[in-house]
């Protein structure tokens, strides 16, 4: 009677799984670079739950697409603890919101609980400049007040431990114009303030510093070198303002994305344009730019699941160092690259022969990276088993009994599970479990 009726509880746990999908989010708000083992909250205590269910119930940390799990819970205290380091950059890089999503899940009867947390911004990146000097030539007729672009500081932070500001070593020459552009972003522009004489001196070396606002403050200084010579009055200018560009994610390599065009109304070196990225950034090791066509070609691997969209900053720079800058914005498109994969979360090996109709005896899970119809995927299992798979909670699946089981004509069961996704053309994957059925006294002697 023990074993029937624990399987008859089972059973009954089955059909309550049913009525308790509705499952409550938990948020959280944690700075970035936590110490692995850190405490993010009290699972237990946020969802109400005494921590004897949390064992008893088997209360583990999932994530939504069995990617990398962040956290993992105690189920002895009821804590969620900083499993893996989460560096905001990395994982969000310049998005104002950046949430690591997790996931709960108890079994018997399954339940789901989704666990956002949201990752703050701390100040562990100081200003940069993409070069370590900058180099400008401007000719001895520049009037006063004539005004020089200076390359932009980029911080990996964000909001108020993002660049704020520049500053100018105190010079005989040149004063800075700080302006804005975007949302947030600064950059510098260099004035002059009082006429230059290549007789008198021809070079003039200063510093410039980028500093952020976060506490304590961080800072990057790039040398600026200016040599003093005669008129380049055009700079570059580009055809458009932003280009715009779509591509497979399976794009070859070597493929031509589209071509930036410049043009310069002077002549012979004041008018030799070369085009280059504003900054360094793992865009530039995905694309590259012929300095002299203005070309971007695929230059690395593109996968939509990591990236789908790159926005790009290009100049434009004449002989003498007068520049324009362009946006350069590429859109991945997905493709049906990822077959479907099944995770087999619990099952319950061997099972009694008696076991009711119905019972539930393993849990899948069933994930696919791609994106939209890609990435709906359908199960199924052969026929003439005694077995069907039931739909549950998001991806998760129950592998339950569809009659009575006999070991004395069958003791062992091969299932195979096959998930197909939705893509063209589809792709599938299997996973084979093998299930044994226990013996018990159900014939007499003879």
């Amino acid at each position: 009677m023990s074993i029937f009726g624990d399987f008859v509880r089972r059973g009954l746990a089955f059909i309550v799984l049913f009525i308790h999908l509705v499952c409550g989010d938990v948020s959280y708000s944690i700075p970035e670079e936590m110490k692995r083992g850190s405490v993010v909250g009290n699972i237990a205590k946020d969802l109400g739950l005494d921590l004897p269910t949390l064992s008893v119930r088997k209360a583990r940390i999932e994530t939504e697409d069995n990617g990398v799990k962040y956290c993992s819970l105690n189920v002895q205290t009821g804590n969620l603890m900083v499993e893996e380091r989460m560096d905001r950059e990395g994982l969000c890089e310049k998005r104002a919101s950046c949430v690591v999503k997790q996931e709960v899940v108890l079994e018997n009867p399954l339940e789901l609980h989704r666990i956002n947390i949201h990752i703050q911004d701390i100040n562990d990146n100081s200003p940069q400049f993409k070069e370590e000097s900058i180099k400008l030539e401007i000719q001895e007729s520049a009037t006063r007040g004539a005004t020089f672009l200076l390359d932009e500081a980029h911080d990996a932070d964000i909001g108020d431990n993002a660049v704020r500001g520049y500053s100018l070593q105190e010079n005989d020459y040149f004063k800075l114009n700080v302006k804005s552009k975007g949302i947030g972003r600064k950059y510098g522009e260099l004035v002059l303030d009082k006429e230059l004489d290549r007789e008198d001196k021809n070079t003039i070396t200063f510093l410039l510093t980028a500093f952020d606002g976060g506490s304590p403050q961080k800072s990057g200084t790039v040398a600026i070198h200016v040599t003093v010579l005669d008129a380049n009055d055009n700079a570059p200018v580009f055809s458009q303002v932003v280009y715009k560009a779509s591509l497979p994610e399976n794009e070859s390599i070597g493929s031509v994305v589209l071509t930036v065009s410049a043009t310069d109304a002077d002549e012979g070196v004041n008018g030799e344009i070369t085009y280059g990225f504003d900054h360094v950034s793992d865009e530039n090791q995905i694309f590259i730019l012929n300095p002299q066509t203005g070309e971007v070609k695929v230059g690395g691997i593109i996968d939509y699941e990591r990236k789908s969209l790159y926005e790009m900053q290009i100049s434009a720079k004449d002989g003498l160092g007068l520049a324009s800058y362009a946006t350069v914005i590429i859109e991945v498109t997905d493709i049906n690259d990822n077959a479907p994969f099944i995770h087999l979360k619990s099952l319950s090996n061997p099972i009694p022969e008696n076991v009711s109709p119905g019972a539930e005896v393993g849990i899948f899970n069933v994930q696919d990276r791609d994106s939209e119809h890609n990435r709906q995927v359908r199960c199924t299992i052969q026929e003439n088993v005694p077995f069907k798979l039931v739909p549950s909670i998001k991806n998760y699946y129950s592998l339950v009994t569809t009659g009575q089981l006999d070991r004395e004509l069958v003791s062992d069961y091969n299932i195979t599970i096959t998930a197909t996704d939705e893509g063209s053309p589809p792709l599938s994957s299997s996973k084979t479990i093998q299930l044994s059925v226990a013996d018990i006294n159900d014939n007499p002697c003879v």
